[in-house]
């Protein structure tokens, strides 16, 4: 398989075999995969309609010590609760604690940011009010109005799969399996994520961020 990097899809040409253009040229195949996380950039806009892109945010402690990490997750694993706007957090190689789950529904960090994080963290772990956040970073996840993923086929040869709402780690590998069945002939997993009803964001391209922002 050949990667293309920095070469991102500008339109999606469908047909016998879809083509792919960027600004540099376009390649065409059998099938097509629409993968695009929280930036579509109008390919698919029937797909695009059913996603949100959301900013969600982690921070990272000072090195804690091995024992101090241990003491706040001692099985070593990763966590995240059951909240509409989740928190989650695990222990790094190093022994910091990285926290995460400020999120924004507009297109800018939320004001304050690393001063809402730390006081979150301390709400959680109230042993840790002594410690700050040395590093705050973030990026975008796509959400589905569900929450489910959102898998399935624009046409025969044009597959897609989004909304993983931020649980892709996990599921993104799922997904590629079952498309990947599917291509090959044996679609019958994909075909039982496909019937997950999924409807459209309201407000169309332009007034759907504003409208979840207000709400």
């Amino acid at each position: 398989v050949r990667i293309h990097e920095h070469s991102p899809v500008l339109r999606l040409e469908r047909g016998p075999r879809p083509r792919l253009h960027t600004a540099a040229g376009s390649v065409e195949a059998d099938f097509a995969v629409i993968a695009g996380n929280a930036w579509l950039h109008g390919i698919a806009p029937e797909l695009e309609s059913r996603i949100m892109p959301v900013g969600t945010y982690v921070g990272a402690t000072p090195v804690l010590g091995q024992a101090r990490a241990r003491a706040l997750i001692r099985n070593d694993m990763a966590v995240a609760d059951t909240n509409w706007a989740l928190d989650y957090y695990r222990l790094s190689a190093d022994h910091r604690l990285l926290f995460g789950g400020r999120a924004s529904y507009s297109s800018l960090p939320p004001p304050g940011l690393r001063r809402a994080m730390t006081r979150r963290m301390h709400r959680v772990f109230p042993q840790l009010r002594d410690v700050g956040l040395d590093y705050v970073w973030g990026g975008y996840v796509d959400i589905s109005r569900n929450r489910a993923p959102h898998w399935g086929r624009l046409a025969p040869n044009i597959y897609f799969a989004q909304g993983f709402s931020g649980h892709g780690v996990a599921a993104t590998g799922l997904a590629g399996s079952v498309i990947a069945e599917a291509i090959a002939g044996q679609a019958a997993r994909l075909d039982l994520f496909a019937r997950i009803p999924h409807r459209p964001f309201p407000g169309g391209r332009l007034l759907r961020t504003p409208l979840l922002v207000a709400a």
